[in-house]
């Protein structure tokens, strides 16, 4: 007999199973858009990273296949599974990607990698590519929000990538609920065990994890096919049996067709984990308000919410750890005057101003309520030599859904990360470039870009 849960979970795979471009609200269509972009240019971010062009120089010296794209310089071309761990891993190296603002998933990075090099072997259409991500990204999202455990002892990379890996090939691919179903609920059972204190000790296998799934994904997408897949309680078993999550009851299919997860999700201005978005945001105001000289800094304080205030590590040892030390951040952009990825690459780590900011920030939970859009708020205060203090507070961060990024901005962030990989990505994202090359083949419309 089925659960509550895994009834409501197929009932998800048949609505987005039967999803037909026409029935995607525009609105919804603009920011499946967005998200494709957006992922595209973290991935022409990442691929300048030293880890990522010794992995593509490994994967091209394979020369096992020619199916679809690495997304660095000349998109050079590799098997289907290995452009989806490449371009996973580069996708999250800088943390520029998208999220999701409601749990913990980067819906994003689970979908586009498996999805894109899938989309690109079999010569599927930008509609199609962007369908089946819409649902995909609604899938993935709802089984996420129906778990809860917090903090999370396995962070999302890890757990929901194959889910939503999975998702995307399947839907793109036109199989049944049933099917589907299978395919997810056998993903979730290959979820990799990553610790979330890896993110804080800077480990850079965490950002591995993203690529594990979206391999594990496809692979399960393809055993769905032949007939073998996950159960109807794989799901709640890992979740609830295995890592301890209360099942939020109802919530996989609430307002299901009338509440689009694509609609709150974020954007990311700040190379870092968005957790620490609003203290960064805060510290750049205060230098930018006050002319503030970082080595005249006595103390600084920040109060902020409980998810920034595991983020503690003072000195970390790699640029993933610098990501996720809010000291880090508070530090760097204090110093700086910067979010961007220049705050938080080698040449920081042990940067002597950014080292003695670093001891000097104090963190405590803040008096607020905590409630959203404003649960993830920062309050900064610095004290100067000369006993001046100074003062700034963030209650929702730039790219969050009720702070959005301007088109401009947005378009700014594009061509900064996308420069000589893919330099038609700023305009790609506007209806009147996206809306004539719907019937194009992806692989076609990918190459156009880097024109």
């Amino acid at each position: 007999m089925s659960s509550p849960f895994a009834t409501g979970l197929a009932e998800v795979c048949r609505f987005v199973s039967a999803l037909s471009w026409d029935a995607i609200p525009e609105p919804v269509r603009q920011r499946a858009v967005e998200v494709v972009c957006d992922d595209l240019a973290a991935m022409a971010a990442g691929s300048r990273e030293p880890e990522l062009r010794r992995y593509a120089s490994l994967l091209l010296a394979l020369g096992n296949a020619t199916e679809a794209p690495l997304i660095s310089p000349a998109l050079p071309r590799v098997g289907r599974l290995e452009a989806a761990s490449w371009n996973a891993l580069a996708g999250n190296w800088c943390e520029l990607d998208e999220g999701f603002r409601l749990a913990i998933c980067h819906a994003g990075i689970y979908t586009l990698p498996a999805l894109l090099a899938e989309a690109c072997t079999t010569r599927a259409s930008l509609r199609q590519l962007l369908t089946a991500l819409t649902g995909a990204y609604e899938l993935v999202t709802r089984c996420a929000m129906s778990f809860h455990v917090m903090p999370p002892p396995v962070h999302g990379h890890a757990l929901w990538s194959a889910v939503g890996a999975a998702a995307a090939v399947s839907l793109l691919r036109g199989y049944d609920a049933a099917t589907l179903q299978s395919a997810v609920s056998a993903a979730i059972t290959t979820a990799s065990m990553g610790p979330r204190s890896h993110l804080m000790a800077g480990i850079l296998i965490r950002n591995g994890w993203a690529a594990a799934g979206s391999v594990n994904g496809m692979q399960c997408a393809d055993w769905a096919e032949c007939g073998f897949g996950g159960g109807a309680q794989s799901m709640e078993e890992v979740c609830v049996g295995i890592l301890g999550a209360t099942l939020r009851e109802g919530e996989i299919t609430r307002d299901l067709g009338s509440r689009w997860s694509l609609t709150h999700g974020y954007q990311k201005l700040y190379s870092c984990c968005q957790h620490g978005h609003s203290a960064v945001q805060a510290c750049i105001a205060l230098r930018e308000q006050h002319a503030i000289d970082p080595q005249r800094i006595r103390r600084i304080d920040l109060a902020t919410h409980p998810l920034a205030l595991t983020l503690d590590t003072v000195h970390p040892d790699t640029t993933l750890g610098a990501r996720f030390s809010m000291p880090h951040m508070v530090a760097a952009s204090l110093a700086l005057g910067t979010g961007s990825a220049q705050a938080f690459s080698d040449a920081t780590l042990n940067d002597p101003v950014i080292c003695a900011l670093r001891e000097k920030v104090r963190m405590r939970l803040a008096e607020h309520a905590m409630q959203p859009p404003h649960d993830r708020p920062a309050w900064v205060e610095v004290e100067m030599e000369d006993g001046q203090r100074f003062t700034a507070e963030c209650l929702s961060a730039i790219g969050s859904p009720d702070n959005p990024v301007s088109a401009d901005q947005f378009q700014a962030k594009l061509a900064s990360l996308a420069e000589g990989i893919l330099p038609g990505l700023p305009q790609a994202v506007s209806p009147q470039a996206w809306r004539p090359a719907l019937d194009r083949e992806t692989s076609a419309w990918l190459a156009g870009l880097a024109a």
